[in-house]
């Protein structure tokens, strides 16, 4: 696919690669490699130590696709990013409502959601890439926010998957 933005192109591409190697992922686990607990990688991320099941952080990371692509809308809207309170109580609502998640949900919310972020992300004006703005964790890019939160939120969670899928 051709594009007028290249470096929105290549953040999508990035994008694109994590999601399928998580599609992988969870398509290769078995019933026991499913439930584990995860484990921090590379360490604790916001001092929140990771206690929650391998299916319910795949699901957390599927589930959490759409919400950063809003979030980086609101950015290049010029509009303000809400807080999202505290992470640790979503996080810990979230794995209580979603302790029973299956592989098969997991996978076809990552596939449903993967082309309508990739094409988002694309739709980026590269010039627009390199605006900042604030947000709940101070002045960011839309840059950094594709690349420190969109795909690197994929990156770390993956990283505590394979880790306790090693243990």
């Amino acid at each position: 696919m051709t594009s007028n933005n290249p470096r929105a192109t290549e953040f999508a591409e990035r994008f694109e690669a994590a999601q399928e190697e998580l599609i992988r992922l969870v398509g290769s686990l078995d019933d026991e490699q499913w439930d584990r607990v995860g484990k921090n990688f590379p360490q604790r991320t916001n001092d929140e130590d990771e206690s929650r099941s391998v299916a319910v952080i795949a699901h957390h990371v599927a589930a959490s696709g759409p919400f950063i692509m809003e979030r980086i809308h609101l950015m290049l809207a010029g509009k303000p990013m809400p807080s999202v309170g505290d992470f640790r109580q979503r996080n810990a609502s979230h794995a209580a409502d979603n302790a029973g998640v299956t592989r098969d949900e997991v996978l076809k919310l990552l596939r449903e959601t993967e082309g309508q972020i990739a094409a988002d992300v694309r739709a980026i004006p590269d010039d627009q890439l390199d605006m900042e703005r604030p947000t709940p964790a101070g002045p960011m890019s839309v840059a950094m926010r594709l690349d420190r939160v969109l795909i690197g939120h994929i990156h770390v969670h993956l990283g505590s998957i394979k880790a306790a899928l090693e243990q």
